[in-house]
């Protein structure tokens, strides 16, 4: 009985272009992932600022409605001051200590202090207001601060975001890259896997220049 014998197929040794190609979808492939980390980085610093952006102008505009409602008691109480003052003053020079002892009462504790060391001086009374005025105004030049600020982090959020979005961009790019390598890699004929390769390599170099001139996120 004749023997059977089984030739091993040869195996075909890659072409020099075929490791080009194996080669570039390697380093595609690491760029890609590597763009799509910094793009995911930068997407957390814009969170990040827009949340402390949101918390500031909150913080911001609490500490300014408190200090509105300050200063329109203070406004409210220091006209009616003006007008009690006024009556209990020409009461009194008129001699009529009931109605004079009525507005007395109704004046202002620190007003009424002043008046009894000395019905002539509200120097006390008016260095009190000129402090109440100034602790209002002091808050409100405080919430001021605080919305510059809350605007420099929403400004610092829109950059982030904006580099991000040119990462992600670069990753998409990356993998446009990767399609026509993995064309290219496929036993095709010899012009077409070179046109899929120059393409790929094409794209690939504008890739990598637009990504080194984007921000790093560290």
């Amino acid at each position: 009985m004749a023997e059977v014998t089984k030739e091993t197929p040869a195996i075909e040794k890659a072409t020099k272009l075929e490791v080009f190609i194996t080669v570039l979808l390697g380093v595609t492939t690491i760029l890609g992932a590597f763009a799509a980390y910094c793009s995911a980085l930068w997407g957390g610093e814009m969170q990040t600022s827009y949340t402390q952006s949101v918390t500031v102008t909150n913080h911001a505009n609490t500490i300014y409605l408190e200090a509105l409602s300050d200063l329109n008691s203070f406004e409210v109480n220091d006209m009616k001051d003006d007008i009690i003052y006024t009556q209990w003053k020409d009461n009194s020079e008129k001699g009529d200590v009931e109605d004079a002892t009525y507005f007395f009462s109704k004046l202002s504790e620190g007003l009424q202090k002043d008046l009894k060391d000395d019905p002539k001086d509200v120097s006390e009374y008016e260095k009190e207001q000129a402090a109440n005025l100034d602790s209002i105004n002091a808050r409100m030049k405080e919430s001021e601060t605080l919305n510059d600020s809350a605007k420099v982090l929403l400004t610092k959020g829109n950059n982030a975001n904006k580099v991000g979005d040119d990462f992600t961009l670069c990753t998409v790019l990356f993998t446009v890259v990767l399609f026509f390598l993995g064309l290219a890699s496929l036993k095709t004929h010899s012009t077409m896997q070179k046109t899929y390769t120059i393409l790929a390599v094409v794209i690939l170099v504008l890739s990598l220049v637009r990504m080194v001139t984007i921000p790093f996120p560290f």
